[in-house]
């Protein structure tokens, strides 16, 4: 039963993605590479013993 569910909503999920994809994929690739590099940055930040959490 938690496959099925699992498999449905994963269904749905790549459907609602390929049509918001298609909308605001310029977007949503600008995003994703600002989100990686805010990690990035923290995670130097944080071995070089500048920021600390």
């Amino acid at each position: 039963m938690i496959g099925i569910i699992t498999f449905i909503l994963s269904l749905i999920g790549v459907k609602i993605g390929n049509r918001f994809g298609d909308k605001f994929q310029n977007k949503a690739e600008l995003m994703g590479g600002i989100i990686l590099i805010i990690i990035g940055l923290k995670i130097l930040l944080e071995h070089l013993g500048i920021l600390t959490f």
